[in-house]
């Protein structure tokens, strides 16, 4: 199991739930289904994605490597009284297989968190049934990736303590501030998200991260048998720090 991603969400996710309305908003622009059998919401997190697919879905398969996330997640269940979700502690690198099929597959900013992306890609290829779809969220490679990850990796080696992490977060939150005033912007957090401290600390503190572009996952499902297109490609105001969705469907 991947334990340093556990111990990361492990106390990510109980703090930072996101707020259900906007997450809500967002899926439903997203997804164009609305009625589905069973679903995966894979890296299930907080389990609000959970819920709302719970709302179209006959039976939701939540799977987590974080046991505290699992535990947040089944919270949210009870709080918006679904009882057509079922929860799993696994590694989606080590997927059970016969959890599925699935006719849909959620999988929103996970699999590229892991320390080897492209076995849990496989295994959400492998747990799609014939006609059903998977959408897969994944950070997208820009020129300025390499400077993120170095970021990243000195966050993580200096200033990885409660306090400091205060400060960087400290420190983003005022420059995001300056940066979105010089553009007469609007600031730059996410609808769904609770804080720019949060969005900082989920993108610099991840113990994995693997950026992608969108021809080689297009590509990639295409090789293994779906029809692919990219249907968002910058979900982030910072064209450098940002997600791209893919739709796939898999072959009948």
């Amino acid at each position: 199991m991947d334990l340093a991603t556990k111990e990361f969400y492990d106390d990510f996710w109980p703090r930072f739930v996101p707020i259900y309305d906007e997450t809500k908003k967002y899926m439903l622009e997203t997804l164009t289904e609305r009625q589905i059998g069973r679903a995966l919401d894979a890296g299930c997190g907080h389990g609000i994605c959970s819920v709302i697919l719970s709302e179209m879905a006959e039976q939701v398969v939540s799977v987590d490597v974080s046991s505290d996330s699992l535990a947040t997640a089944r919270q949210q269940a009870q709080r918006f009284g679904r009882d057509n979700i079922e929860f799993h502690h696994q590694d989606l690198q080590k997927l059970d297989t016969n959890l599925g099929p699935f006719d849909l597959v959620w999988c929103w900013g996970v699999a590229m968190m892991a320390p080897d992306p492209m076995t849990v890609m496989r295994n959400l290829m492998a747990v799609t049934k014939p006609g059903g779809t998977v959408y897969l969220g994944l950070y997208l490679k820009t020129w300025l990736s390499p400077v993120h990850e170095g970021v990243r990796h000195f966050c993580r080696a200096y200033m990885d303590t409660p306090y400091r992490r205060k400060l960087v977060g400290g420190f983003f939150t005022g420059l995001t501030k300056v940066a979105c005033a010089l553009k007469g912007q609007e600031i730059n957090r996410r609808a769904d998200n609770v804080s720019i401290q949060a969005q900082v600390e989920d993108w610099y503190y991840p113990p994995y991260k693997t950026f992608y572009s969108i021809e080689e996952i297009v590509a990639l499902f295409e090789r293994n048998g779906f029809k692919a297109e990219c249907i968002q490609d910058r979900l982030g105001r910072m064209k450098s720090a940002t997600i791209f969705v893919i739709r796939a469907t898999k072959n009948a």
